[in-house]
């Protein structure tokens, strides 16, 4: 069930819905059912997320808000100062199958490469007060979904589709090399920077005339343009700003919303999450400790962090924009979730901090995420999740849940 927004004004309009997104929506969310059901056979015949499928483990936290708080953040979830929620936390990988923290790949000269990936932090406030957007199982709780990059690695709905169209397109359902063939174009001297096809070379070499022959007879690519060629060009850019970045333990990464949502009738926020004191560098793995890596060394780092006593604090963050510095940016603030947002602009401030005790056992933290689920659309109508990426998420998450636990 949605609860529309129930303000004394009505909230200001903070987003461009393009006409044709409600089909692709549609689109999407069917292509998602699929690729889950032919992900089955390379995930021990399970039915698991559509996105985040490897959990590294959930932890019980507290969630509480600053005792100290300027008026003007008391807002919705953060309106009482001092008050504390009960929490949940799941990190995983930002990735569409349960595959090995760390990507081993070879250059064109035989070298190995290391590619490292996505990772996500999902935050589940529970029981909160106020209408909400969608219920919890009956429960009214307030979920925030992160990455390690301010930045989604796709912009909108229209970038999403084909990349899953992509996904749906590969042998194993998961790989998107595709989706950036118009950017090898682009290189080879195929198409121009707008996208355009450019007339064959006499001395063409025989790959470039299959690679031409595969955008040009694909589906795929048929309705290809120069906003599609940027996006692919923004895209690249943050896959390449991910797979450089190393993560040791999750608990010590910074994480970013990317998305945006509303903060009250006329402002949005977008949120980050790091440890206290900030994200401290984080020093390359060394060839020996690449080597000895485990596939799923990052719920290893986990587990040896729980198995201390000490509590550890977490600081929760936003940033803030109000309808005058949004003024002729919503394409760029609001729908592109692959722009990050200023800081020097929109600095974040500390709203709240995240407290999380160790279990006083031992317990299979990796199981314990089996159970939930997690999407923006648990939230406060203080909080709409705004955006294309945000739009996109209501169908293709309820969707895919309802899927997972029914089949």
């Amino acid at each position: 069930m949605v609860t529309p927004v129930d303000y004394t004004t009505a909230p200001t309009n903070f987003e461009n819905i393009p006409e044709q997104e409600g089909d692709w929506r549609t689109e999407i969310t069917a292509m998602m059912v699929q690729l889950q059901e032919r992900r089955k056979a390379v995930q021990n015949s399970e039915i698991l997320r559509g996105v985040h499928p490897k959990s590294h483990g959930c932890l019980d936290a507290e969630f509480s808000v600053n005792t100290c708080l300027d008026s003007r953040f008391k807002i919705g979830l953060f309106a009482e100062p001092g008050r504390s929620f009960k929490a949940k936390i799941r990190y995983s990988n930002a990735d569409v199958l349960k595959r090995a923290d760390l990507e081993v790949d070879e250059d064109e000269s035989g070298n190995k490469v290391f590619k490292h990936g996505s990772r996500g932090m999902a935050i589940k406030v529970l029981d909160v007060d106020g209408p909400v957007y969608m219920e919890d199982g009956g429960a009214k709780n307030q979920d925030f979904l992160m990455i390690n990059t301010p930045e989604f690695a796709f912009r909108n709905v229209r970038d999403y589709r084909r990349l899953t169209q992509v996904l749906l397109a590969s042998a194993d359902a998961a790989d998107p090399e595709l989706f950036f063939l118009p950017l090898k174009l682009l290189e080879l001297g195929v198409l121009d920077p707008s996208g355009n096809l450019l007339p064959p070379q006499p001395s063409e070499p025989e790959i470039v005339k299959k690679l031409r022959l595969l955008f040009t007879s694909s589906d795929l690519f048929k309705d290809f343009s120069a906003d599609d060629m940027r996006g692919a060009l923004s895209s690249f850019a943050i896959v390449q700003k991910i797979q450089a970045k190393a993560v040791r333990d999750p608990i010590d990464a910074r994480y970013f919303s990317a998305a945006p949502f509303r903060f009250g009738p006329d402002r949005v926020m977008r949120v980050s999450v790091e440890p206290v004191g900030g994200e401290q560098p984080v020093p390359p793995f060394s060839d020996a400790e690449l080597a000895a890596l485990d596939a799923d060394y990052l719920s290893k780092a986990l587990a040896d962090r729980m198995a201390c006593t000490e509590a550890i604090k977490l600081s929760f963050k936003i940033q803030i924009a109000d309808a005058a510095q949004l003024e002729g940016k919503i394409d760029d603030m609001i729908e592109n979730a692959a722009m990050a947002w200023d800081e020097n602009d929109h600095p974040f401030t500390e709203v709240a901090q995240l407290t999380i005790h160790p279990p006083e056992q031992d317990v299979e933290l990796v199981d314990r995420c089996k159970p939930l689920l997690f999407t923006p659309w648990h939230a406060l109508n203080a909080h709409e999740p705004l955006g294309g990426i945000n739009r996109l998420r209501k169908p293709v998450y309820s969707t895919s849940a309802t899927f997972r636990r029914t089949t």
